[in-house]
């Protein structure tokens, strides 16, 4: 398992869980987006500076911030 922002691009992950240590008000955010278990998600692209990466989700485009994604934990399909 990985977390979201060391995927490779284009490819499908399935999301496994969001970082313990992450914050409550964040956690909560990320699962009104739709950042729960068991869904697929793949990073499309990453911003020049790389502190925003862009990833679809539910048949959706999102783009949040690297620091974020560090909480979000990925496996391959």
């Amino acid at each position: 398992m990985l977390s979201l922002i060391s995927c490779d691009f284009a490819k499908s992950y399935k999301i496994c869980q969001i970082e313990k240590d992450c914050p409550s008000s964040v956690r909560r955010r990320l699962f009104d987006l739709g950042f729960t278990n068991g869904q697929t998600i793949q990073k499309i692209q990453k911003s020049l500076l790389g502190k925003v990466i862009l990833v679809q989700l539910r048949g959706y485009l999102l783009s949040i911030r690297s620091s974020i994604a560090n909480f979000v934990v990925v496996q391959e399909k």
